[in-house]
């Protein structure tokens, strides 16, 4: 009676031991990657996720994704796909689709799943990757640009845009000339820029033959509240304002009213 019992108690610990999350896999790698964690507003961006397991044979894992706020809320149908199943050691692509407005946002993906050890199949514990994605809109640079030699065919005449020193990969372009010889080159440069002043330039793709005025002159632009253009308008004007007032009152005749009538 007794063994009985035993055998029973023991099949009973076995079920409820298998009903526990396992703490964590051994050997299991998550991670999130992107090429780049600063995107325009409203544009998509690629991610790549990954849950490796070098122990198990048998896994199966599925994941949930989502877009969080600073406050922590969630934002609706920003991941593509947001639910899936993952195979183990293979990358799975996420699209995000950055919110219109600017800020910090949270890419959040939940593993969930089982594992099979020795014929038995375990739940393990939920486990979470972040990754941090920063919203921004993007500062058009634009340059004004002249040909010294107004017949010079420039069709496929490639820049690039040199912003603070640093060549832009990504923002190679050509332009065309009109009839006159003038034209411009745009660039939407995404970046989480500090506040302050910032230096861009356009250099010439084609090793700089063509002769162009325009390129490779720097511009300055602000970020931020540190362009302190209007307030120094500002200041002269008042300065300006304050001696015409001071020329007013020094010259404003005074009027003499005679000597004060003495008390009786």
């Amino acid at each position: 009676m007794n063994k009985t019992i035993a055998i029973a108690v023991a099949i009973m610990a076995a079920a409820l031991l298998a009903l526990i999350p396992v703490s964590g896999v051994d050997g299991a790698y998550h991670s999130i990657d992107g090429e780049k964690t600063v995107v325009a507003v409203d544009e998509d961006a690629d991610f790549t996720i990954i849950y490796t397991d070098s122990d198990h044979a048998e896994i199966d894992i599925t994941y949930t994704a989502k877009l969080v706020d600073s406050k922590g809320n969630s934002i609706a149908s920003a991941v593509t796909p947001s639910i899936g199943d993952v195979d183990s050691g293979v990358p799975t692509i996420l699209t995000v689709t950055a919110p219109k407005d600017a800020g910090s946002y949270t890419l959040e993906v939940t593993y969930n799943g089982t594992v099979t050890e020795e014929g038995e199949e375990k739940e393990i514990e939920a486990v979470t990757d972040t990754l941090v994605i920063k919203a921004v809109k993007p500062i058009t640079l634009t340059t004004e640009v002249s040909l010294k030699e107004p017949n010079v065919d420039l069709s496929g005449y490639g820049v690039f845009f040199w912003v603070d020193g640093v060549k832009m990969e990504d923002s190679y372009t050509t332009f065309d000339v009109s009839k006159d010889g003038t034209g411009s080159v745009t660039y939407d440069w995404v970046a989480d820029a500090s506040s302050g002043k910032h230096t861009y330039w356009v250099e010439s793709a084609n090793g700089g033959v063509v002769k162009i005025d325009g390129l490779d002159k720097k511009h300055d632009f602000y970020v931020g509240d540190n362009d302190y253009t209007w307030y120094i308008v500002l200041a002269v004007l008042f300065v300006i304002l304050m001696i015409i007032v001071l020329v007013w009152v020094y010259r404003k005749p005074v009027k003499n009213f005679g000597k004060p009538k003495s008390r009786r």
